[in-house]
């Protein structure tokens, strides 16, 4: 199998399985105003037509190269891969308590640090950046309800 055909499968297979854990959100009647279902449930649909245009795209060309793992040669790789989900499953056992904010901040901050290698101030106002201006987004303009954590008492909205 080729690398695409890996990954056209792989989007398909996640996409329907963020999809059906989208579904399954309760639907509370003080909910926000789009509700919590609806964003994930566009990303489930989004990352399900790509996977299914990659998948067909590989089935139509006519270029097959085997895909290998490499896992020796590209060690490095997998690591930061291995590192990110790592920091994934720990970015979304400490949210509720740490809040969106400090633990989205604490979260681009270490992917900085071995994506962006020795930048730190960078990686910093980077991370800051994206935190708050997201938090700003999604809870001040959508009016979306994202954990406060321990920012509870000192935001404002």
């Amino acid at each position: 199998m080729t690398k695409d055909r890996y990954v056209g499968i792989f989007s398909v297979l996640a996409g329907l399985v963020y999809l059906a854990s989208a579904i399954a959100i309760p639907v509370f009647e003080v909910s926000d105003d789009i509700g919590p279902r609806t964003f994930p449930i566009l990303v489930s649909i989004v990352v399900i037509i790509c996977g299914t245009f990659v998948l067909i795209n590989d089935i139509r060309s006519t270029k097959r190269t085997v895909f290998s793992w490499q896992f020796i040669v590209q060690k490095d790789i997998w690591l930061r891969i291995a590192l990110t989900i790592a920091g994934g499953i720990v970015y979304g056992l400490v949210l509720d308590w740490l809040g969106y904010v400090i633990t989205t901040f604490i979260f681009m901050s270490y992917v900085f640090s071995y994506i962006n290698v020795g930048k730190y101030v960078e990686n910093i106002f980077i991370a800051f950046a994206f935190s708050t201006i997201s938090y700003t987004v999604f809870a001040i303009i959508l009016k979306l309800s994202l954990p406060r954590g321990l920012l509870g008492e000192i935001l404002p909205f």
